[in-house]
């Protein structure tokens, strides 16, 4: 079992790997075409995007790593199938059950790379490629340095320490020249909060300095008119679901502590910790759907059946998750929902009654045995292949 566990990894891993690049590699020149569009715009050229793009590979093969793995699981089994290999290793005493185990040891190195990329890679990459276009595009946000983002608004400078979620900003602070190049007035915010088309400051601290000196005047709150907007705001920042668990809880903390609805990071934090056992179940998925038809279906036709069904699984976990947002269903139950299904298809497949087929006889055609369980079907093998000498 050692022995065959090994090569199921092996054929798995290569299956997975050579599906996600070629996948990664058409999603990646259809981004580079949309982002060739904007090309011109502020200081935006071909350069930039093609820069852009690759630093979205990792998110872009970790969105598709669960169809990916569709994909490896039902092509390494067509070729274990297409070999007879298959065939060896059921007469062998090797159950759907025990291919179950043995795929779904397999796939959880398929499991390990996905969070590997999705917590430490993901997040970093996001975050400098909505950066550094963010900069080309709008000519405004000078640079980000560890003191939070920089800005120019005509003669104002503005410093922004801290951008959270929900269109909050905290620690701002402003800085007003004259035409001479003076300061004017300083201002200093504890908090921003984006409403109505525009930033509302709370806890504000404005100093001018004048002829007359230097005067301190305090606000509860004030309205702040300028460029930067919530459209900025959401260039750089990255999306909930390219977060890390540790930043999306962190996250949730802050924007309950500011009465902020936290429906949609709490369906990216649940839709993480979900997903190494929805890889899994894709991939032990292969399993029923190859064996029932593995003499019927070639390589091709496998491939494009793990493709199918990835894609129609992605988009039903999308699906889940905007319509849990949109009707206030609970975060866990949205984002769990399409894996759930997912697991009772899977058991379905498994315990249902079916006719178990030996091996072909010497014409070519296999015989089909009288409808039996899964716990039968070796022993039943076994008895016909006797009868048969």
């Amino acid at each position: 079992m050692k022995i065959i566990q090994r090569y199921f990894i092996l054929n798995l891993i290569w299956t997975t790997l050579l599906s996600l690049t070629i996948l990664v590699g058409i999603f990646a020149f259809l981004s580079l075409i949309d982002q060739l569009e904007d090309a011109g715009q502020g200081n935006y050229d071909t350069y930039q995007a093609v820069i852009y793009v690759i630093l979205t590979l990792p998110r872009l093969a970790y969105e598709i790593i669960p169809v990916a793995a569709m994909i490896g699981g039902m092509t390494s089994l067509a070729l274990l199938a297409r070999n007879s290999e298959l065939d060896v290793i059921r007469l062998s005493g090797v159950s759907e059950f025990s291919l179950a185990g043995l795929m779904g040891k397999s796939a959880l190195v398929i499991v390990l790379f996905s969070i590997l990329i999705g917590e430490f890679i993901v997040p970093a990459s996001e975050k400098k490629a909505r950066y550094q276009r963010s900069i080309a595009l709008t000519e405004q946000v000078a640079m980000k340095t560890k003191y939070g983002f920089w800005a120019r608004d005509g003669n104002s400078f503005i410093n922004i320490r801290k951008i959270l979620p929900g269109n909050v900003m905290e620690d701002i602070y402003i800085y007003e020249f004259d035409d001479e190049d003076r300061l004017r007035n300083s201002i200093f915010a504890n908090h921003a909060r984006y409403v109505d088309d525009r930033w509302v400051l709370e806890e504000v601290e404005k100093t001018t300095i004048d002829g007359a000196g230097v005067r301190r005047e305090q606000y509860s709150r004030a309205a702040w008119e300028s460029w930067v907007d919530d459209e900025l705001i959401n260039l750089v920042i990255i999306n909930p679901l390219y977060m890390s668990l540790w930043n999306l809880s962190n996250s949730i903390r802050v924007l309950k502590s500011n009465s902020q609805n936290t429906s949609t990071y709490e369906q990216a934090f649940y839709a993480k910790l979900i997903r190494p056992f929805m890889i899994i179940a894709m991939i032990v998925l292969s399993i029923p759907l190859v064996v029932a038809r593995q003499r019927s279906g070639g390589l091709g036709q496998h491939a494009f059946s793990g493709a199918l069904i990835g894609v129609i699984f992605y988009f039903l976990n999308s699906a889940s998750s905007h319509i849990g947002i949109v009707y206030g269903v609970h975060p866990f139950i949205s984002a769990a929902t399409p894996t759930l299904l997912l697991l009772l298809i899977l058991f379905w497949l498994f315990f249902r009654q079916k006719p178990v087929m030996s091996p072909k006889t010497d014409h070519g055609t296999p015989v089909v045995l009288h409808q039996t369980g899964p716990r039968e079907s070796q022993r039943q093998i076994q008895l016909e292949m006797r009868r048969q000498g």
